[in-house]
C-alpha cells in the first residue's frame, strides 16, 4: 500500500470533484432526452386476493383496478372449471371478451411427482381437461 501524500490527495479530489461537477451538468441532459415510460402491467391471480369473489364482481374490481389481466385458480368462486358445459364456456369467454380485463391463463394444483401410477394419470387427464377449458374460455396464452 503507498502512502498517501499530500500532492497524491490533492491531485485525487480535485478529479473526483471535477468528475463529480461534470456529472451534476451532464447526467440531467442524458436523461431527458431519453424519457422512460414503464412497459409493466399488472395482473392478478386468484390464489389468495379474489378467490372468494364471483365472475362478475372479479372482473368489476379487476377493471376498476385497471389490472390487465387474471389468472383463474380452480376450486374458487369464479367457477370456471372443467365442469362446465359448452354454453357455460361460451358465456364465460363472451364475458370476457366485454371486458377490459384479460383471461391470462387458468392456474391448477395438479402435481406430477407422484410415484403412483394411477395418481399420475389423474394429473395429467386433469391437466388436459383444464387446457381444454383454457381454450374454450379464451384464456389469451392458448391458441
Amino acid at each position: 500500500m503507498t502512502p498517501i501524500t499530500r500532492r497524491s490527495f490533492l491531485k485525487q479530489t480535485t478529479i473526483l470533484g471535477m468528475a463529480a461537477g461534470w456529472a451534476r451538468l451532464v447526467a440531467p441532459r442524458l436523461y431527458a432526452e431519453t424519457p422512460v415510460r414503464a412497459k409493466i402491467q399488472f395482473g392478478l391471480v386468484t390464489y389468495q386476493w379474489g378467490r372468494d369473489l364471483d365472475l362478475s364482481a372479479l372482473l368489476k374490481h379487476c377493471a376498476e383496478a385497471g389490472l390487465l389481466g387474471v389468472e383463474l385458480r380452480t376450486t374458487h368462486a369464479h367457477g370456471v372449471e372443467p365442469t362446465l358445459t359448452a354454453e357455460q364456456r361460451r358465456e364465460v369467454r363472451r364475458r370476457f371478451a366485454d371486458s377490459p380485463v384479460k383471461l391470462l391463463g387458468l392456474g391448477t394444483a395438479e402435481e406430477f411427482h407422484s410415484p403412483d401410477a394411477q395418481i399420475l394419470a389423474r394429473a395429467i387427464e386433469t391437466t388436459k381437461a383444464f387446457i381444454r377449458l383454457a381454450h374454450d374460455v379464451g384464456a389469451t396464452g392458448v391458441k
